[in-house]
């Protein structure tokens, strides 16, 4: 086993040894987070003793969790638990294969945890215990590792991975390797260089890739733009490897919404003129959440609220009890699966820069106020999202509340938002990734 106190591992790794360091110190103990509870079947468990799982038929807007390769798959999808945005761009990938082709059948790994629950634990409490107590340090080390250079520590992990992989395609007969996440992805790029007839591809869900998750050797890269393609070319591949169809989502995004429904329905308001004011979190609900939501209360008789709080139950429920205690009125959810209707029913969306939540809102012509970003890749969503005029970042918690009136209260300002989405948005990119997928198998 792994001892995140060795101090062998090399500095690019240094902010994982640090935060792993201090919860070890803490005798921390490191929580893998509930999903969605959905429609599904477990078929036994791996090597490992976590469940395997099958989803059944899903009614729109249910994400698949991960799914079974013990009764093969044609793709398969190295995706991560760590967050929700790579699982919900596998899950749109899965869709869009199934429109085009209801006879392909697609498999999603949590691959880290596939790999070793030491390592995915690891990596999990890196991620989010830097963000929480050094989040200065984790952008620094984001940046300085554009390099893509793998030190001892890597190299062990990603032989891990490699094994991983062989074992998996084995298994389950795979002709398609599909990774939305960097340490899949890196994996897919060593496993080409053994197997070269084997087809691999990344699908990108930030607006600006970063080295480590695009070994150059691929088959296919999916990308948000053309800017971010710019990048992958950059990085030395081939121009007619990569498209820029979008960061693929639910294809629920392209059909007719039903804002009048879900106004009604979930969030049992009456029938009145006030906006609704959308605020995201992200699916962990970290960041600011509580700070931004605390902000908006100032002005939460001229709005309806609805905060999503993900997973963060203590912010949902400290939440809810100073609403209570100020006056204030607002709507709090967890999950839900009626973002699409949410998104379609606000008039301005509040939330971290996450690529998936961006890309969504930029379906729905919805303008956003973008706080807190991670440093590193959530720095260059929401540059994105600024540089489109889709979004504005607001420079300080402060400025959350004026960039959302000014939303609310200037029509022409709102107007040019919704415009500017619209001519951002990849129209169909769940099903184009899918398209250019299922090419390896005509």
């Amino acid at each position: 086993m792994l001892n995140p106190t060795d101090n062998r591992l090399p500095c690019r790794y240094i902010l994982i040894r640090v935060v792993a360091r201090r919860l070890w110190a803490q005798g921390q103990k490191c929580v893998r987070l509930r999903a969605p509870k959905v429609d599904m079947v477990t078929l036994g468990r791996s090597r490992f003793g976590h469940p395997r799982i099958v989803c059944r038929t899903l009614p729109p807007g249910i994400m698949p969790p991960v799914t079974s390769t013990e009764h093969g798959a044609d793709i398969l999808i190295l995706s991560s638990a760590i967050g929700s945005g790579h699982m919900r761009a596998s899950a749109a990938v899965v869709r869009g294969v199934a429109l085009l082709d209801a006879e392909k059948t697609c498999s999603i790994v949590d691959f880290p945890h596939e790999v070793s629950p030491g390592i995915e634990h690891l990596l999990r409490s890196a991620y989010l215990g830097s963000l929480k107590l050094w989040p200065a340090a984790y952008g620094r080390i984001y940046r300085s590792s554009e390099g893509g250079r793998h030190g001892p520590y890597g190299d062990f992990v990603q032989r891990a991975g490699l094994r991983t992989l062989e074992r998996l395609v084995a298994s389950s007969g795979a002709r398609a390797l599909v990774a939305p996440h960097f340490y899949g992805a890196g994996v897919l790029g060593n496993y080409k260089e053994r197997y070269p007839e084997a087809f691999a591809a990344v699908v990108l869900t930030d607006y600006v890739p970063h080295p480590i998750g695009v070994p150059p050797n691929l088959d296919l890269y999916v990308v948000a733009d053309e800017a971010a393609a710019e990048v992958v070319a950059r990085l030395g591949v081939p121009e007619e490897k990569i498209h820029p169809t979008g960061i693929p989502i639910d294809p629920l995004f392209e059909e007719p919404a039903n804002p009048g429904g879900v106004r009604r329905d979930l969030l049992k308001l009456d029938d009145d003129d006030l906006p609704v004011v959308l605020v995201m979190g992200g699916g962990l609900g970290g960041g600011e959440l509580e700070e931004a939501v605390s902000l908006l209360f100032e002005a939460s008789a001229a709005m309806h609220l609805v905060v999503l709080c993900g997973s963060n139950d203590r912010s949902r429920e400290r939440l809810e009890r100073k609403a209570a205690r100020e006056g204030h009125s607002a709507t709090f959810l967890a999950f839900t699966d009626r973002v699409r209707d949410l998104m379609a029913a606000a008039t301005a969306l509040v939330t971290k820069p996450g690529g998936m939540t961006c890309t969504e809102a930029l379906a729905s012509a919805l303008p956003q106020v973008l706080y807190h970003p991670i440093p590193g890749q959530e720095e260059d969503n929401a540059a994105a999202m600024a540089r489109y005029g889709a979004g504005v970042v607001a420079k300080g918690m402060g400025e959350i509340l004026d960039e959302t009136l000014k939303i609310l209260t200037s029509p022409d300002h709102r107007r040019h938002m919704e415009r500017c989405a619209r001519e951002a948005h990849r129209p169909h990119s769940a099903r184009s990734a899918a398209s250019l997928i299922l090419e390896r198998f005509s």
